[in-house]
């Protein structure tokens, strides 16, 4: 009977390895750092984000992206890229419903300034959502510190009608970046400073 036992943990200690392996990389001792690392920054300390209106989010490098990930809000994750031309383009993850309509808008002078330089409009397609190339007509945009604005209007002119009836006229996005126009539309917007 002992040989029987020996060849069966000879046997069995290769297959308790692996299973062992598994569960350590599950519980996050492996796997893909910027997994890991999605809310801190390049220094590795978590960072507030550089947000300048609306909700706040973790914000990170993940190699040539800046990403921002939102806890809460209709925004799960916005990463921006520079497009080959060095143009920016800003696409991501969000819970508006399919079809939503996105301005997306780089802006000149942070959000303070507020002069449009460029504007994209994008479309919730599956959840996720990318703008055109962002840039200047004039020149080439610069590495630096640029700033975004993402703005979703709920208007009868803004939004297709299925769109308006998923999202409750917008009333179902309300919270911070949410404002009501003078029209009484309501307006989710946030500014994001994305350093690329």
């Amino acid at each position: 009977m002992r040989p029987v036992i020996r060849g069966f943990h000879r046997r069995t200690t290769p297959i308790a390895c692996a299973l062992l392996a598994l569960v350590a990389v599950a519980a996050g001792c492996g796997g893909r750092p910027e997994a890991r690392d999605a809310g801190r920054s390049a220094t590795g300390a978590t960072s507030p984000g550089a947000l300048t209106r609306g909700a706040t989010p973790d914000t990170s490098r993940d190699g040539a992206a800046f990403v921002a990930i939102y806890p809460s809000g209709p925004y799960e994750e916005i990463r921006v890229v520079r497009a080959t031309d060095g143009a920016l383009v800003a696409g991501g993850s969000t819970r508006f419903p399919d079809g939503t309509a996105i301005t997306v808008t780089l802006l000149r002078g942070g959000a303070a300034g507020s002069e449009p330089i460029a504007t994209s409009r994008a479309k919730v397609e599956l959840g996720r959502f990318m703008s055109g190339p962002l840039a200047p007509w004039e020149s080439k945009l610069p590495p630096g510190v640029h700033t975004l604005r993402f703005t979703v209007p709920f208007g009868a002119t803004d939004q297709a009608p299925e769109v308006l009836r998923a999202a409750d006229d917008g009333r179902r996005f309300e919270g911070p970046g949410s404002s009501r126009g003078a029209d009484g539309r309501i307006i989710h917007e946030i500014t994001l400073e994305a350093p690329l």
